[in-house]
């Protein structure tokens, strides 16, 4: 028997959440065949069997599982699954609750795993309903059947709430929407963000646009953001133990790509002082990857901080979650036209954008959010300094 465990995928993540199994549990797998798709904060990965075996599952499709863990076992042969189960089984595990028999009229308790004896316990799942499932050998996904059918801890009613469920109409998410559920409630559960937004006036960014510059705002930005890491290294920064900071040697920025393949977060690297040109063919091969969903390996690897792009037409705010591993995020909205005042009272119109950082409260505080952005800020409505940033 050999442990089917999970690679590190990259270093910015402690693991990942398992979207999809491609191989059914019991079933014989070969060296190299893909036998499950994962995702982490970054990107889909695929998880590949190292040898020949016959596949036993040890987690459930949406669970979270940690790098360097087994989440399968490869037998040498269908037998010794079977004799592996065998013994599982005859392991002494109950579920009963304290002070209630477990020799029921419904027959024996069955046997739980791990994982199923604490999502019956955190759902109130009882003895008789298991015992329902006819099976000795109850998993995580029989009880989760029980869940999604309304089978409740609800004692003489359960039969009466069930036909009720049953009549309602119910929709499951996608698996690909569970691992971003998954993600989405361990950032809420973990970092205590907060969130500061600036109005940018993009006159003087559209002025070098008229005379045909070769690079558009979110390339701009991306410059505007990586020019002030020496001056703001807690944005750049990856969070470690016992209140560490590990500063950026250099400033990747990652940004968020989503043309109806699934969001990815590829990363420009050395921002800074590479050439806005550059930038610009980058995320180009980006959208073009997303597409054909054929990222290299390295795409996604060294993000120091992230861009999140929310410039469709009238989104003028947006607060994005903090990914685990990064200190803050930056938005980027839509343009839009402003009504202001001249000095002398007449109105006009202006273009002008928001750009706004959602940051881990526990490492930036609010004034340093606010001075981070007044200086992209200036950066975005100065000639000079758009020009230097192009240069």
């Amino acid at each position: 028997m050999r442990e089917l465990l999970l690679p590190k995928f990259n270093n910015n993540d402690e693991g990942c959440v398992l979207v999809d199994w491609a191989v059914e549990d019991g079933d014989e797998v070969f060296a190299d065949e893909v036998v499950a798709e994962v995702e982490t904060a970054k990107a889909l990965e695929e998880l590949v069997a190292d040898v020949d075996g016959v596949l036993h599952r040890l987690v459930e499709v949406g669970a979270q599982c940690e790098f360097g863990r087994p989440v399968g076992l490869l037998f040498d042969s269908h037998q010794e699954r079977d004799d592996y189960l065998a013994n599982l089984a005859s392991a002494e595990v109950s579920t009963a609750p304290e002070g209630e028999d477990a020799d029921h009229d419904g027959g024996p308790e069955p046997i739980l795993s791990d994982a199923a004896r604490t999502l019956a316990q955190d759902h109130g799942i009882r003895s008789e309903q298991l015992r329902s499932l006819g099976k000795r050998v109850v998993k995580a996904s029989d009880v989760q059947r029980l869940i999604d059918q309304g089978v409740m801890d609800q004692g003489a009613e359960s039969a009466a709430a069930g036909a009720a469920a049953d009549a309602a109409a119910v929709v499951s998410l996608s698996t690909r929407q569970r691992a971003v559920a998954a993600v989405v409630s361990e950032a809420h559960r973990t970092i205590p963000a907060a969130f500061a937004a600036i109005a940018v006036d993009l006159t003087a960014f559209r002025a070098t646009r008229g005379g045909g510059a070769p690079y558009g705002l979110v390339e701009l930005l991306v410059k505007a953001m990586a020019a002030r890491q020496a001056d703001f290294p807690l944005f750049f920064a990856t969070p470690g133990a016992d209140h560490t900071l590990v500063l950026a040697s250099d400033a990747n920025v990652g940004v968020t790509i989503d043309v109806g393949t699934g969001l990815f977060i590829p990363v420009l690297r050395d921002a800074a002082r590479r050439p806005i040109g550059d930038l610009a063919d980058d995320l180009m091969d980006f959208r073009v990857s997303a597409l054909r969903q054929n990222f290299r390996g390295d795409a996604f690897a060294d993000e120091a901080i992230t861009l999140s792009l929310h410039n469709d037409p009238d989104i003028i705010l947006a607060a994005p979650i903090v990914h685990p591993g990064r200190t803050c995020v930056v938005t980027l909205c839509a343009e839009r036209s402003e009504v202001a005042l001249a000095e002398d009272g007449t109105p006009f119109t202006r273009p002008v954008t928001t750009v706004a950082v959602t940051y881990d409260h526990r490492y930036l505080n609010g004034r340093d959010a606010v001075r981070f952005l007044t200086a992209v800020k200036q950066d975005l409505e100065s000639a000079d300094a758009i020009a230097r940033l192009a240069g």
